[in-house]
């Protein structure tokens, strides 16, 4: 085998793995920022469930019925009827 052979077979192990290299190095990047995004996700959704919790004891603690007259069937008719 002579030395020119051999450089070119190492040229052509060497393309494919240095492919392989780069592709793994935008895919660490990738994971890297999803990962920071569910992080992200995570805080908002704990955000958002402490202001339903919030939201929901201002209803329980709130009379609903304040200013609303009651409603009876038999005399209060709808308009449309």
């Amino acid at each position: 085998m002579t030395k020119q052979q051999n450089l070119d077979e190492q040229a052509s192990f060497s393309a494919p793995i240095e492919d392989l290299q780069v592709r793994i190095a935008f895919l660490d990047d990738l994971v890297d920022q999803l990962n920071e995004q569910l992080i992200i996700q995570g805080q908002e959704l704990a955000d958002l469930k402490k202001q339903m919790r919030i939201l929901y004891q201002r209803v329980d603690a709130s009379d609903i019925s304040d200013g609303i007259a009651p409603f009876d069937p038999l005399t209060n008719k709808p308009p449309h009827y």
